[in-house]
């Protein structure tokens, strides 16, 4: 098949990532053209020596630019693109301007809806689902749920994957300190991370994008030691070192996580996960998941010290039932089943 998966103007490819959204479209482009499928992504730029190929029609883009004359530019830089030629056209952000131009090229999209609803994304979807060119997918049970509600209709779930190759474990895994990964924002959490370990003297590493600087001066740089120590915004490789020494990830997110990828790369990577089940999806059962509702930093601890006891094989064994392979597979499924149903009624109407 020829597929086009569609991010959007500025969004950059290139690690570390800046979410991950952008490690997923990388992810399922790479797995994509390596079972035989031509990819093109739509996106600013990203790391060499890839099989996808990256298509920029957005010229001249500014970020702090969105007056009604740069998007309908942007509307016809996306348009003068051979879209006729996808048998696949698959949207993964939220533009708008975008998502509607989508709807002049009469014929089926997929859209995965990776955030949860808020007032802006509910009145766009609902324009698309009623013209019945667009099918959704959400990446998790949560996702769905919220979506479901807010739409008032059924979708289906397809569960984000990973490349557990990216992910190994190592036989010389020696835990010396507590991880937290995500973007440092007040809703991620991390004061609640930096008082787990300060209560336990144990060290901590902080890994992230800096999205709140405010919360990063007041919150997060006070706390910085010899103990409390952050290594800034990491590729996946640096991410996976930093995991060999982990005694567990801290999950600590007090906002509804649409997935937690960075929770199940370090699972695959042999690491239990602690947390908020805010973080976490709920249906992640296993002895290496362990999580209380309560959103109490104090109540991380006693978890903390019941995740000592357990294999790291047990958490990557978990891991290896949500791979990048068998995401693909579901997708690459609902893509032949969509498209098999509109040959059929195409068919009928001739």
């Amino acid at each position: 098949m020829n597929i086009l998966l569609v991010s959007g103007p500025g969004i950059s490819l290139k690690e570390p990532y800046n979410s991950g959204i952008e490690a997923f479209i990388v992810s399922f482009a790479k797995e994509l053209t390596n079972e035989g499928h031509n990819v093109d992504i739509v996106a600013k730029d990203s790391d060499a020596g890839f099989k996808f190929k990256l298509i920029n029609p957005f010229k001249n883009y500014c970020p702090d630019d969105s007056t009604d004359v740069t998007q309908i530019n942007e509307v016809n830089q996306f348009k003068n693109l051979n879209l006729e030629s996808y048998d696949v056209i698959h949207f993964n952000m939220f533009y708008p301007h975008l998502l509607t131009a989508g709807l002049d090229f009469k014929k089926t999209m997929f859209l995965t809806l990776h955030s949860p609803p808020d007032s802006e994304r509910i009145s766009v979807y609902k324009k698309l689902l009623k013209t019945g060119s667009f099918k959704f997918i959400a990446i998790s049970n949560r996702i769905k749920a919220q979506w479901d509600l807010a739409l008032s209709t059924d979708i289906p779930v397809i569960g984000n994957g990973i490349n557990i190759d990216l992910w190994p474990i190592t036989e010389m895994h020696r835990p010396k300190y507590l991880l937290w990964s995500a973007r440092i924002t007040e809703e991620k959490n991390v004061t609640a991370a930096i008082s787990v370990a300060k209560q336990m003297q144990l060290p901590l590493i902080i890994a992230g994008r800096i999205v709140n600087q405010k919360y990063f001066d007041e919150q997060v740089l006070p706390n910085l030691s010899s103990q409390i120590e952050y290594v800034g915004h990491v590729t996946q490789s640096e991410l996976s070192d930093l995991s060999k020494n982990a005694i567990a990830y801290l999950a600590t997110a007090t906002w509804q996580e649409p997935f937690g990828l960075a929770a199940l790369e370090m699972l695959a990577s042999g690491v239990p996960v602690v947390g908020f089940t805010t973080a976490v999806p709920k249906d992640w059962q296993n002895n290496c998941v362990l999580t209380t509702s309560s959103l109490q930093w104090q109540d991380l601890v006693p978890l903390v010290k019941k995740s000592l006891s357990l294999s790291p094989i047990t958490c990557r064994n978990f891991a290896a039932g949500m791979t990048i392979q068998k995401m693909t597979s579901e997708y690459l499924s609902l893509y032949e089943k969509i498209l098999l149903n509109n040959n059929v009624i195409e068919s009928t109407m001739r």
